[in-house]
């Protein structure tokens, strides 16, 4: 009986430590889950390398931030299945097949190849409306497609450009803490919206605006101009002038949001080259991966215009 007893102590102890596990790693990171389910919520924010899990600020970060193309909003693999409970182990590549598998136990097997709209998931086909893509040497996921794959349920709040994940047959989380972290932390910037796939200076943020021409056309304080209105040849036009580094961030912000930072460096490079000339910077054009043309121009006083044509 005595040693019965003993043995039945032994492993209650053993329990306490293992249920005390979970509170010692929150100590250490915030991605935090139980059962391997995600305890409230995950937010991703467009043009923000930075990620929020359960409320908890500051976030996660990331060497590259989460941008929109065709709609939909695309994150790095790694971060993406970080933040849905999927550990590094169990994230698999095939450089060959170009092919990426995500096999966290307990998890659907999720798989989907660069460039196809097909996703599996236990082996059932799902048509998605975007495709897996390479991006400054980088795959990147559409977010809603492999949060529902994995089970979550997903929202777009396109008022900070936040995409909000939770686990299926839950209550909607409470994501107030992240918004009035990333409305705090952008103070100083001011406020930004998503426009036409862009993430760009809120036009009603009279923190940051100079001057607001139309619904579709307005100047920051810094210098640079934003033409949203969509024609039948272009969809985005910025304007620099004065040319200074902060008016030059504002624009490489606006494009790497939907274009991914290294199109966006590329564009803004060159047209920094400006501020050292004396004389108009040539035309030169850049392409998206999906075609479109965008194109610097230099004119003959201090400013650069960068349009986005239309295919």
């Amino acid at each position: 009986m005595i040693k019965r007893r003993a043995l039945i102590s032994i492993l209650a102890i053993l329990l306490l430590a293992v249920l005390a596990l979970p509170a010692l790693a929150q100590q250490e990171k915030v991605d935090i889950y139980e059962n391997q389910k995600l305890v409230k919520s995950v937010v991703f924010v467009v043009g923000t390398r930075e990620y929020f899990v359960n409320g908890q600020t500051p976030g996660v970060k990331m060497d590259v931030a989460p941008f929109v193309e065709a709609g939909r909003t695309f994150v790095p693999v790694r971060f993406l299945s970080n933040a849905l409970g999927v550990e590094d182990k169990n994230i698999g590549w095939n450089e060959k097949a170009r092919l990426v598998t995500l096999k966290q136990p307990g998890y659907p097997v999720v798989e989907l190849v660069v460039g196809s709209r097909q996703l599996k998931s236990n082996g059932k086909v799902t048509n998605m409306d975007a495709s897996p893509l390479v991006r400054s040497g980088r795959t990147f996921l559409p977010a809603r497609w492999v949060a529902e794959a994995l089970g979550y349920q997903v929202e777009w709040d396109a008022s900070l450009g936040l995409v909000v994940c939770w686990p299926k047959g839950e209550p909607k989380p409470d994501v107030s803490a992240v918004k009035e972290y990333l409305q705090k932390t952008t103070s100083e910037q001011g406020s930004w919206v998503v426009i036409n796939g862009y993430r760009v200076p809120n036009p009603d943020d009279k923190e940051i605006i100079f001057d607001k021409w139309s619904q579709y056309v307005w100047i920051t304080k810094a210098g640079l101009k934003v033409d949203t209105e969509k024609t039948d040849q272009s969809e985005l036009q910025l304007y620099i002038y004065p040319l200074n580094a902060e008016a030059f961030e504002q624009a490489r912000e606006v494009l790497a949001s939907k274009w991914g930072d290294e199109l966006a460096d590329q564009v803004i490079n060159y047209a920094m080259q400006k501020k050292t000339r004396n004389t108009p910077l040539p035309l030169k054009s850049f392409f998206t991966p999906n075609g479109q043309e965008i194109y610097v121009v230099g004119d003959k006083t201090d400013g650069v215009a960068i349009t986005v044509w239309l295919i």
